[in-house]
């Protein structure tokens, strides 16, 4: 059983992780926007696995900034025919099969607290895929908790 496990390891180490997409063969923006975090919300229930500072930030709070991302390939290598993005190292988020440089992908972020608290996702892992799914490119968006944020591990700027 261990060198069975010794074997998968092995083999999965031998993966090579894909090459980050060129600076200039993309563009990233941000769009802020305000929104009340209360709304749509029944203010006399309680959720009773939220923590105080969640319940807190759930509350009347008034409008925060909610962040949105705008990726745009200006330019598309010939074998990049799938886009995939994961959040988090985990989670699925986008997926589409064909794609072009018109194409604008748009991920909704969410509070910009939540971002910076690990509330909410703080990493975006965009593979660009050829036909057989197997990752040609990627690009890497990276939140830290001071706000700052870094495409492909250059910083960008802070939210």
């Amino acid at each position: 059983m261990k060198s069975l496990i010794l074997v998968i390891f092995g083999l999965l180490s031998f993966q090579e992780d894909p090459p980050y997409k060129p600076t200039d063969e993309f563009e990233v923006k941000l769009n802020f926007e305000f929104k009340d975090r209360g709304a749509g919300r029944d203010p006399n229930k309680i959720e009773m696995n939220q923590t105080l500072k969640e319940r807190d930030k759930s509350r009347g709070s008034g409008l925060l900034p909610y962040l949105y991302l705008n990726l745009k390939v200006l330019k598309q290598a010939p074998e990049e025919i799938r886009v995939r993005v994961i959040e988090n190292s985990t989670k699925n988020v986008l997926n589409y099969k064909k794609f072009d440089t018109a194409t604008v992908l748009k991920l909704d972020l969410g509070f910009t607290d939540d971002i910076k608290d690990r509330v909410g996702a703080y990493q975006y892992i965009v593979y660009f895929l050829n036909d057989e799914k197997d990752p040609i490119s990627k690009i890497v968006i990276y939140f830290e908790k001071d706000g700052t944020y870094l495409v492909n591990g250059e910083m960008r700027g802070k939210i």
